[in-house]
């Protein structure tokens, strides 16, 4: 609805080794291929390779589920061909609600646009995995897709690997991975603001001041102005943070309303 598929074809990455994962790929593509054109590919893990898996954390964010799929958006680049220039990572309980366009994520000089925040919730573990600090946090401002230029990701897993004095990425992932909390996005967006300055540009998040437009974002974070910054000035709306105004403008359909979330 609000993503032309011609313009940012949806490629879906599942559990290779999960059997419902295949079931589901299969279901996807018999109802969507024809008509959105989607894309599904299944991942698997390296051999002799081991996801952390804390069982004993009351945190699913030790466990193997949730620690595969943050190794795995360090390696969203395999998933696509040369000729593709940005990749965009979504949560799988992101929700989009307003129009994806180029320009909502993208400037004049052709730099990824990266809001953050200073809350700092996933400072610890970032702070490991790069071995330094920094207060920026990309993650908790809660904007998606999560846009990175394709050869960002090999350049990451280098520089992780060397800094971490390691041969592969992955035994340095293994060791960071059990200092949560950390987020991959943030890593990714941190080393390569460091390593591609050219390609990359951090402003600070603050609702419509920063003139970035939000489109899709996890409602588990309760970001309203995100909601209202995107839908209502996407819509060319006169909305603020303090009002449900045009709330039934924008989030209804055929006269069934849509939650609005507090």
């Amino acid at each position: 609805m609000f993503v032309n598929p011609k313009m940012f074809p949806l490629t879906i990455v599942l559990d290779g080794d999960s059997p419902k994962d295949k079931e589901m790929g299969d279901r996807l593509l018999s109802l969507y291929k024809k008509t959105l054109g989607i894309n599904v590919l299944y991942e698997y893990l390296p051999e002799n390779f081991t996801i952390p898996n804390d069982l004993s954390s009351p945190r699913r964010q030790k466990h193997a589920g949730y620690n595969q799929q943050q190794w795995s958006t360090f390696y969203m680049d395999r998933y696509f061909s040369d000729d593709v220039d940005i990749i965009g990572v979504l949560d799988s309980d992101s929700v989009f609600f307003a129009y994806l366009t180029l320009e909502t994520f993208i400037n004049s000089k052709g730099k990824i646009q990266v809001p953050h925040s200073f809350e700092g919730f996933f400072d610890h573990g970032d702070h490991v995995a790069l071995k330094e600090n920094s207060k920026i946090d990309i993650m908790c401002v809660d904007i998606f897709p999560m846009f990175y230029y394709r050869h960002s990701f090999s350049a990451v897993r280098n520089y992780i690997r060397n800094i971490w004095h390691v041969k592969t990425f992955d035994e340095a992932f293994v060791k960071f991975a059990l200092f949560f909390p950390f987020s991959q996005f943030n890593i990714l967006y941190k080393a390569s603001i460091k390593l591609e300055p050219e390609h990359y540009e951090f402003i600070p998040y603050n609702s419509t001041k920063s003139h970035k437009i939000s489109v899709a974002s996890q409602i588990i974070y309760n970001r309203r102005v995100d909601y209202r910054s995107g839908c209502c000035l996407i819509h060319g709306l006169n909305c603020d943070d303090k009002s449900r105004k045009h709330k039934l403008d924008i989030l209804s359909y055929n006269d069934c309303d849509t939650k609005w979330r507090n």
